[in-house]
C-alpha cells in the first residue's frame, strides 16, 4: 500500500491542496494528540508543557528584577537548617511574595519554588506547594527523584514527577551564582490531578500551536472563557452522574444520564458562537491548525467536553 501523503501529492494539481490540507492534519493530530485523552483520567505530559514554560519564565522574571543571585548567611525553613538564598538584596528564605505571583500571573493550580543548595540536598526555602495533608506550605522539604539527578549534571529537567507523593507536570532549572556554580533550583508546575490546572495548560498549549495574535486575543479569550466554564459545569454533571450509578436505582441513573447529555448539549450550544467567532479571526494558515486543535479539544472525554 503506497503512503497517503506521498501518493496524494503525486496527484494532479487539482488534488494538492487536499494533500497539503492532508499532510498539516496528520502531523497537527501527532503534536497534539494529548488533546484527545480523557480529562479526569490519566494523561502523560510533553517534554516542555507550554504552560510550564511561560510559568518558568515568570518565575525567572520575578527574581530578575530583584537582581543577581547568591547565598549569604543562614536562615531556618520549617525547622529545617539552610542556607539563606538572596536576588540582590531581596532573601528568599521564608518569603513568598514571588512564588506567588506565578499562579498570580499564569492562573490557578500553578506552583512555584525556589530552592537553596545546602552540601548535598536542595531544599525548599520559598513555595507554594502544599504539604500532603494540606497543613500549610512545605519549605523545608528537600528535593528528589529524576529532577535532583538532572540539576546535578547541570541540566534542566521538564516532565511528570511525584512531588511528596502527588504527581506533579514540573520544570526545573538551576540557579547559577556569579561564579557559575549552581546554588539553587528554579522550580514551576502543577498537579496532574487538578482538572481546571490541566485544562489550563491545554489551553495555553493550543494558543501556541495556533499563534493567536494580539488582535486575535479577544476572540482567543472568549473561547477560553467559555471552555473554564463548561468544564465546570460538565464535571458537577459528570459527578452527578457516577455518583446515581452507584446507587443502583435504575431511575436515577436514567435521570443522571439524562442531565449529563443536556450539560453536554448546552455546553456545546454555548462553545459554538465563540468558536464561529474565532474561526472568523484567524488567517487561513491558522483555519487549517485550528480544524485539528479545536476538533480535538471538544471531543476531550472523561464526562468534560470543551
Amino acid at each position: 500500500m503506497k503512503p497517503i501523503f506521498r501518493s496524494l501529492l503525486a496527484a494532479s494539481p487539482a488534488a494538492r491542496p487536499l494533500a497539503k490540507k492532508a499532510r498539516v492534519v496528520g502531523m497537527l493530530a501527532l503534536a497534539v494528540g494529548t488533546f484527545a485523552t480523557p480529562l479526569l483520567g490519566p494523561s502523560t505530559c510533553n517534554a516542555q508543557d507550554a504552560r510550564i514554560v511561560k510559568s518558568m519564565a515568570t518565575l525567572k522574571g520575578q527574581t530578575a528584577k530583584l537582581g543577581g543571585p547568591k547565598i549569604d548567611g543562614k536562615d531556618p525553613v520549617g525547622g529545617k537548617e539552610a542556607p539563606a538564598l538572596y536576588f540582590g538584596s531581596t532573601k528568599m528564605n521564608n518569603s513568598f511574595a514571588v512564588v506567588d505571583e506565578v499562579p498570580a500571573e499564569d492562573g490557578r493550580g500553578m506552583t512555584a519554588t525556589l530552592f537553596v543548595k545546602g552540601g548535598d540536598e536542595y531544599i525548599r526555602v520559598t513555595t507554594n506547594v502544599p504539604k500532603p495533608d494540606g497543613s500549610g506550605r512545605a519549605i523545608g522539604t528537600i528535593l528528589a527523584g529524576p529532577a535532583l539527578e538532572a540539576i546535578k549534571a547541570g541540566k534542566a529537567y521538564y516532565g511528570e514527577v511525584p512531588i511528596l507523593g502527588t504527581p506533579y507536570v514540573t520544570g526545573y532549572e538551576p540557579i547559577k551564582g556569579a561564579s557559575g556554580e549552581i546554588i539553587g533550583i528554579y522550580y514551576v508546575g502543577y498537579s496532574r490531578d487538578d482538572l481546571l490546572a490541566r485544562v489550563e495548560g491545554r489551553l495555553a498549549y493550543a494558543r501556541t500551536l495556533l499563534g493567536i495574535s494580539d488582535d486575535q486575543a479577544a476572540a482567543w479569550k472568549a473561547y477560553e472563557d467559555v471552555s473554564r466554564a463548561n468544564v465546570k459545569t460538565m464535571r458537577v454533571a459528570h459527578q452527578a452522574m457516577l455518583t446515581a450509578e452507584q446507587s443502583g436505582v435504575v431511575v436515577d441513573r436514567m435521570r443522571a444520564q439524562t442531565a449529563e447529555m443536556e450539560s453536554r448539549l448546552d455546553a456545546r450550544k454555548a462553545l459554538q458562537p465563540v468558536t464561529e467567532a474565532l474561526y472568523k479571526v484567524l488567517r487561513p494558515e491558522q483555519r487549517g491548525r485550528a480544524d485539528v486543535v479545536l476538533l480535538l479539544l471538544g471531543k476531550s472525554g472523561g464526562g468534560v467536553e470543551f
